[in-house]
């Protein structure tokens, strides 16, 4: 009953996140500063560049910050640079996401940054769809939603998996209690980064940048969280392509939970865990005999319904395509990835970007 009051709370406040809204007309237009720090992106980072150099938004400047790669990603982000002036590129002196993003925030000239990452792309007025929500002077940050673009199967489960966070994040910030974001995607005023002492106590994370600073932000802003909720404002990325590729990023990710501070999003994680922990058992009561096989359908069918609906809501916004094949799988691995998930990420180190990290520490300093 406790998770099926949950998944109807997130639709209302999934439904509240992506409510029409007027168009916001800019009474002026601040200088934007986008920052994009790229480890080893020579593969994509000139699809991303030439993104932005599309913007109908055009008073922005472009900050990529080199995590020193290894191949030849300062050479394309120097090809860009002769393109359009706007763009800058910067060598990080320390090392990880969070060193690259503070480097770049400190020498913007915008007052408001955006942060994406180097394999992202996004549309034309996607810039033109964050900024105006600044105008509401209580706002301090603004998210906006990031898709996977997938066509095979192993794609599609990541997309709708994936889906199902960023629904949950804006979701949960519509109803005033934000538990997640993503930095691929992210906008925030630059004197409350400074305000707020930016990563200053989560510096070595590899995870949780965008997190850890829409929590600070929370606390000395109550309504400064803010969800962009139109299509315009989506970005897209790419899925992993191996299994072994995807555990790596989400073990990434679920390795920041250790130092949250919030008690909600602690309290969530722990009950989702639970929850999941406690369909398998289920299961394997349904297989053994141990419980009315009618009850067990039931239950299962039950939770199936308002996942599928809350799914399929957040699918249609993204425009992601629905595979019945992919929701059903996703049905039957999810349960086993999150206790997996979950549990790896407190003990085994991962690599990103040909680094070998520990969830608890950017330990790889070459």
């Amino acid at each position: 009953m406790m998770y099926a009051a949950l998944l109807v709370m997130l639709m209302v406040g999934w439904r509240l996140a992506i409510r029409k809204q007027g168009r916001i007309e800019l009474r002026d237009q601040p200088l934007v500063s986008i920052i994009i720090p790229a480890r080893n992106e020579e593969r994509t980072i000139s699809f991303l560049l030439h993104d932005l150099s599309l913007q109908s938004y055009q008073h922005l400047e472009v900050i990529v910050v080199d995590d020193h790669s290894q191949d030849g990603t300062v050479e394309k982000v120097e090809h860009e640079m002769k393109r359009d002036k706007r763009i800058t590129l910067l060598s990080n002196v320390d090392h990880g996401k969070k060193s690259a993003l503070a480097l770049a925030i400190k020498s913007a000239k915008g007052s408001i940054i955006i942060t994406t990452d180097a394999d992202c792309r996004v549309n034309e007025p996607w810039v033109e769809s964050l900024i105006p929500y600044f105008e509401n002077a209580e706002t301090k940050l603004v998210f906006g939603g990031v898709k996977i673009s997938a066509n095979a199967l192993f794609e599609n489960v990541q997309a709708l998996e994936f889906a199902s966070l960023i629904g949950s994040g804006a979701a949960t910030a519509a109803l005033g209690f934000p538990t997640m974001c993503n930095g691929a995607n992210l906008a925030f005023r630059k004197d409350v980064f400074f305000e707020v002492e930016g990563y200053a106590g989560n510096i070595d994370v590899p995870s949780g940048d965008d997190e850890f600073l829409m929590r600070k932000i929370k606390e000395k802003y109550l309504d400064g969280i803010v969800f962009a909720g139109q299509r315009n404002a989506v970005v897209s990325t790419a899925p992993c392509k191996t299994f072994t590729e995807f555990m790596h990023q989400r073990i990434r990710w679920a390795g920041k939970w250790k130092h949250n501070t919030s008690m909600l999003s602690v309290a969530l994680a722990i009950f989702i865990f639970s929850f999941q922990a406690s369909i398998i058992v289920l299961a394997s009561l349904f297989f053994l005999k141990r419980i009315d096989p009618f009850t067990a359908v039931i239950l299962l069918s039950a939770k199936a319904l308002l996942e599928c609906i809350f799914l399929f809501k957040i699918s249609n916004f993204f425009s992601l395509r629905w595979s019945w094949l992919s929701f059903l799988s996703l049905q039957l691995l999810y349960p086993f990835y999150v206790l997996t998930i979950g549990l790896l990420a407190n003990v085994l180190s991962f690599s990103w970007k040909g680094r070998m990290l520990k969830t608890h520490t950017v330990s790889e300093k070459g």
